[in-house]
């Protein structure tokens, strides 16, 4: 196993002096609860810098939301969600749909009530009728869709759109198409996210629904396939050029990434294969 850090460009956020500049610079902001400092590691292990994470809410008139596009909604049942650009929305868009006999229900989701992000789905109730959620476009739902492998609504306001089960069964079958190109390479490359709230533990340390016989690294290497860990704070997938030895990408960062490209395969995407497989070794 070998370990490359860092193999894409520097951050565009800039140098970690810089970073924690910006943060000092900041420290005049009313501290609330959506206004958290942490430590985030940098390129150098032994070096983490303090970083002030600032959440970006969006603010509407009443005129400027079309309720009445969610009146086409079917359903008795409506599990609501919004990204935290829209969350403040969740109230009205709950008190409107109960308003026209609909059950609304809000599960805890990734920080607070009702929040989606992109990799992860908790806040949806599988068992309603309806999945809703409040955001601008389709990165978010798209992930949510294919994580729950159920249609998702998506109301942005002034448009109401649907994730559609032909879109989700048209990407299952790229995961398949992955997965016999994992099975069929000889040289892996995992990727890590040193960003703050995408870096995984150390991938040899990383136990998700493994058994207890061995970690990720090591339960690959079982398959005779040699493992390259790529670290970095941004995943630059234009590099990849640069390592041509790579047959396939396993990613552990932000599950888009490997939506739209063949090259990558999501960790969790392959992690039922490698059990199945060494079950049978």
């Amino acid at each position: 196993m070998k370990k490359i850090s860092d193999f894409s460009k520097r951050s565009s956020h800039g140098s970690p002096k810089q970073v924690s500049l910006l943060a000092r610079n900041f420290s005049f902001l009313k501290r609330k609860k959506s206004m958290k400092t942490q430590r985030v590691p940098t390129n150098n292990i032994n070096k983490s810098v303090s970083v002030l994470f600032i959440e970006a809410r969006r603010r509407f008139k009443d005129s400027e939301i079309r309720y009445d596009l969610l009146g086409n909604l079917k359903g008795k049942t409506i599990s609501l969600t919004a990204t935290i650009q829209y969350i403040g929305l969740v109230p009205k868009i709950k008190s409107y749909l109960e308003s026209k006999g609909k059950k609304v229900i809000i599960k805890q989701g990734a920080y607070y009530k009702a929040h989606v992000l992109g990799c992860n789905s908790s806040a949806f109730d599988k068992s309603a009728d309806t999945l809703l959620m409040i955001t601008d476009g389709t990165f978010h739902a798209i992930n949510n869709a294919i994580q729950l492998q159920r249609e998702i609504h998506v109301f942005t306001t002034h448009s109401l759109e649907k994730i559609n089960q032909k879109e989700i069964d048209d990407y299952s079958k790229k995961i398949l198409t992955k997965q016999k190109k994992f099975l069929a390479a000889k040289t892996v490359g995992l990727l890590v996210s040193t960003k703050h709230g995408q870096r995984q533990k150390k991938i040899h340390e990383i136990k998700d629904t493994l058994s207890t016989d061995g970690c990720a690294e090591r339960r690959i290497k079982k398959l005779d396939k040699e493992i390259y860990i790529f670290e970095a704070n941004d995943i630059n997938t234009s590099e990849f050029e640069n390592f041509p030895q790579i047959q396939i990408w396993v990613n552990t960062a932000c599950f888009g990434l490997a939506r739209d490209d063949m090259r990558i395969i999501n960790l969790s995407d392959i992690m039922e294969l490698i059990n199945s497989n060494l079950s049978s070794l």
